[in-house]
């Protein structure tokens, strides 16, 4: 299972380094390691990444016992049409002809690819959860149920009063240190993956793990902060918690699958492997005080579980000279 977890005028360069990610063992992206199944090969570019626990009780006798390569739980019932998510661009997700990657390649799945139609059938193999597809190029198959996700088209997401309610749960789970609220908002399925600098460390919190995470003295390394390249290194109250309650409790406005100017500092602000993703940019505008240069945005994902949406990332921006 995946867990764990100014003013500032700095430059986020697009040399930094490929972002991290925050699971329990030292493992790579799911993406990157051959039992989880996605390419039948992995492009050079696509490199395994560091990896460090995210996530430290401060009371760790209440909080449930995480072992290596415990899978979220399984959620049942499906909502035709999925969608592929976490594939890296150049990489594909193999459609196999039973579950697990012991059975033969019938077919496979672009890192954009939806409208992809489940059969019904799920298990469980090798510790993942593996569900029957209908296989574009005819018959049936089967793939790695990590690597999809419930499809909701732009427009019916942006329309959804539902979100909005839930942008607000998450405000007041923030603003208020609310563990409780905050774990019954995350994706059950994938968790949270929040991201300090864009290309930086994916800290993922699952549901148990963002119940915990205001009250946890787990030091994580968010990775190198844009321009002076310095590690930034703290726990989630003292580094992206603050640049949140910003953001939140200010004067924000709410932009549906809109990037806004953030391109501007990043030619992708949202990472290619969350494309089937939909999003919010919130946005917090500068003051007079520094020129506007004092904005501050997260982009929020919402995963659909069920037909439910739930929080899937944030992603934090902020002014470059």
């Amino acid at each position: 299972m995946k867990t764990k977890f100014l003013i500032c005028f700095l430059i986020l360069t697009m040399t930094a380094c490929s972002p991290q990610v925050i699971v329990v063992t030292a493992t790579p992206l799911p993406t990157l390691q051959p039992a989880t199944e996605t390419a039948t090969s992995i492009p050079a570019s696509a490199t395994p990444l560091p990896v460090e626990s995210a996530f430290a009780p401060t009371n760790p006798t209440a909080v449930p016992s995480i072992t290596a390569n415990t899978p979220l739980p399984p959620v049942t019932g499906m909502n035709n049409p999925y969608a592929v998510i976490l594939v890296l661009p150049g990489d594909v997700l193999n459609i196999r002809a039973g579950a697990g990657v012991g059975n033969s390649i019938v077919g496979t799945l672009q890192p954009t690819t939806s409208g992809v139609m489940r059969t019904g059938p799920a298990t469980s193999s090798g510790g993942d959860r593996w569900v029957e597809i209908q296989n574009p190029s005819g018959g049936i198959g089967w793939v790695n149920a990590n690597f999809l996700t419930e499809y909701v088209p732009s427009s019916s997401f942006c329309a959804d009063a539902r979100v909005t309610e839930l942008i607000n749960n998450v405000k007041s789970a923030l603003l208020n240190s609310n563990g409780k609220l905050l774990s019954s908002l995350v994706s059950p399925v994938h968790g949270l993956d929040l991201r300090l600098w864009r290309y930086g460390t994916v800290a993922n919190y699952s549901p148990e793990e963002a119940q915990w995470v205001f009250q946890s003295e787990y030091e994580v390394s968010w990775g190198a902060a844009p321009g002076s390249g310095e590690e930034t290194k703290g726990t989630f109250t003292a580094q992206p918690l603050p640049k949140l309650k910003e953001v939140f409790g200010g004067n924000y406005s709410a932009h549906c699958n809109d990037p806004l100017d953030l391109a501007t500092f990043s030619l992708q602000p949202v990472p290619p492997e969350y494309s089937n993703i939909n999003y919010y940019t919130i946005y917090k505008p500068g003051t007079e005080q520094y020129g506007g240069l004092d904005w501050r945005a997260w982009i929020l994902g919402v995963e659909y579980v069920q037909g439910k949406p739930t929080l899937f990332s944030l992603i934090h921006f902020q002014w470059e000279p």
